[in-house]
């Protein structure tokens, strides 16, 4: 009644992955979508391009500015921004990062290693477990 599937395990799993996530390149320096030299946009190849672009992307937007995203993306610090440094509360940054990117879906697991200041910036290296794979970058939060 009911037609019998044959083959090994390995056959049935092959058509199950998911495809590798993609997001737009960004040029931190211009602020601009990067193009190609055909003019179209460019995109993440690989799961790890993926991951740093989504991490600098989301530690860049002030939660709650823009209205295409949730109310969980973005970070709360961003409005602090010309404040003196006594002002500032670097363990609070840090808080404040690893909830926002574990917001996210792609994200399992976000630890800030190390959080400092250097010279009029603030400087985070941090440690992502995204679903298909992991990466440790460097990331300049703010420029103050």
């Amino acid at each position: 009644m009911f037609p019998q599937l044959q083959g090994t395990d390995e056959i049935f799993a092959q058509g199950t992955e998911l495809p590798i996530p993609w997001t737009y390149r960004f040029d931190w320096e211009t602020k601009q979508l990067r193009q190609g030299p055909d003019g179209r946009y460019l995109r993440t190849t690989t799961y790890v391009e993926y991951l740093e672009e989504t991490v600098k992307k989301i530690l860049h937007t002030r939660r709650f500015r823009y209205a295409i995203y949730s109310e969980r993306y973005g970070v709360d610090f961003l409005s602090d921004k010309g404040r003196m440094r006594s002002a500032l509360s670097l363990p609070v940054i840090k808080a404040q990062v690893q909830e926002a990117l574990e917001a996210h879906s792609e994200i399992e697991r976000a630890e800030v290693l190390d959080i400092r200041f250097e010279g009029n910036r603030v400087i985070l290296y941090v440690e992502i477990a995204g679903i298909r794979g992991s990466t440790r970058m460097e990331v300049d939060a703010w420029q103050r």
